[in-house]
């Protein structure tokens, strides 16, 4: 179904608390592809997981760290991260402000 939303009206979400710390959500979309406008405020975190869909993060504002395997990247304004499904991965604010992102969970064919 076609709509259009004001972000605004909205409420920002804690998303996944058993492995998140300061992390809050909107969802703007949940079927096939669950999209959500993502905060982290300063010092908040994503634990080290795994998930069985992947991800493609695109980093809107705000300093962090994001990991996908042993691997490490900074995360800042126009940055995009591409995680394949059962990938390990994590990311942190490591700024002074929110950590903003667009995040997408597509599931595997």
């Amino acid at each position: 179904m076609s709509r259009v939303l004001e972000l605004s009206s909205l409420e920002w979400q804690a998303v996944r608390p058993q492995v998140a710390r300061q992390v809050f959500g909107k969802t703007l979309r949940d079927d096939k592809v669950k999209a959500v406008l993502t905060r982290v405020a300063p010092e908040g975190r994503f634990e080290v997981h795994s998930d069985p869909y992947a991800h493609l993060f695109y980093f809107l504002g705000g300093e962090g760290r994001v990991w996908i395997g042993n691997e490490q990247f900074a995360a800042h304004a126009g940055v995009v991260v591409q995680i394949d499904a059962g990938e390990e991965h994590a990311y942190e604010n490591t700024g002074s402000a929110d950590l903003m992102l667009l995040s997408l969970n597509i599931p595997v064919a």
